[in-house]
């Protein structure tokens, strides 16, 4: 392998690889996977993410920053109902469509709904209903599939019998979500975000409004069984700076937002062994590298003691180090 030339005070920007969706698109920024990796820019020119990791002595996989790009479409643009056993997300919303949400308040389906749990005489009941409830429309959405029948009426009173037991929540642009493990969940069509997620592929499926590409199983069955039911955690934002809010921490990495300005520099995690870096609503700057909106970069520990955020004024930044 060619040795590669690295300035480590200098921050290096991210050439994200974009993965289509049965629900639209995704765009990852610091991805190492065989579906797709992520690259570096560097002096030398693009590298590959897992190649500039290794040269510059970080173990890989790193934090996973992407941005979820759904269709505008209800049903074809709702991403999968899941949970995670072990993989924590962040979402910040960056773009509401208006063709699909005209008011500019757009959705997640986010947990369960308390009233309808309350209604059954205890969760052992609610769970046992809300599994009936998938998997009646689970055996339909396979029939619809496989071409037995089209879909009409009888997917559509199956599907909201089955979403009537869960809860939506809106969402704005600016707008954080935090998604634990074990808790449901599934982004709404139109509603693009910015996503921070531990570097783990593993899902279990609850339900999908369309064909399941991926696998050919749904994981109904253990994933209710296991899933919290409880109402989401409201986010939690801690001052750590002026103009600088922490808006996650997670046992393997947090995430901060910075307010930017022109004018004032905002000091990076120094302690922190690298950082990933995207602007959000106008250009930010890393050092002398400009990022405009939704571009990222990766610094390392160096380059995080010697550099600061500045931007434009009413952009931000979000960024997200181990410990953080």
């Amino acid at each position: 392998m060619a040795r590669i030339n690295i300035d480590l005070d200098v921050p290096v920007k991210l050439e994200p690889v974009t993965v289509a969706k049965p629900w639209g698109r995704e765009i990852w920024h610091s991805a190492i996977e065989a579906r797709g990796e992520s690259a570096v820019r560097t002096a030398a020119g693009s590298v590959p993410l897992s190649r500039y990791l290794e040269a510059v002595g970080i173990e890989a996989p790193v934090i996973l920053l992407k941005v979820l790009d759904p269709r505008p479409t209800p049903v074809l643009g709702d991403l999968y109902f899941e949970v995670h056993a072990r993989k924590r997300e962040i979402y910040v919303v960056t773009a509401i469509d208006r063709k699909a949400w005209p008011d500019g308040c757009g959705r997640i389906r986010l947990g369960m709904d308390q009233a309808r749990r309350q209604s059954y005489g205890n969760d052992g009941a609610f769970r046992a209903a809300y599994l009936a409830a998938v998997l009646a429309y689970e055996r339909e959405r396979r029939a619809i599939d496989a071409a037995e029948r089209p879909s009409g009426a009888e997917e559509r009173q199956l599907r909201a019998a089955m979403e009537a037991f869960t809860a939506c929540a809106p969402l704005q642009v600016g707008d954080v979500v935090t998604v634990p493990p074990w808790m449901p969940h599934a982004l709404q069509h139109g509603v693009r975000v910015v996503e921070f997620q531990t570097p783990i592929y593993e899902r279990r499926i609850i339900s999908f409004a369309q064909k399941v590409l991926t696998q050919g199983h749904w994981d109904s069955e253990d994933a209710i069984a296991r899933m919290s039911l409880d109402p989401p955690p409201p986010p939690s934002f801690e001052k750590v700076a002026p103009g600088v809010e922490r808006i996650a921490a997670f046992d393997d990495f947090g995430v901060w937002r910075a307010a930017l300005d022109p004018h004032r520099s905002v000091a990076l995690p120094a302690a922190a062994p690298y950082a990933l870096c995207m602007a959000v609503g106008g250009m930010a700057q890393v050092g002398g590298l400009r990022l405009a909106a939704e571009e990222a970069c990766l610094a390392l520990g160096a380059s995080l003691r010697r550099n600061g955020l500045l931007g434009d004024r009413g952009a931000a930044c979000v960024l997200a180090a181990p410990g953080l």
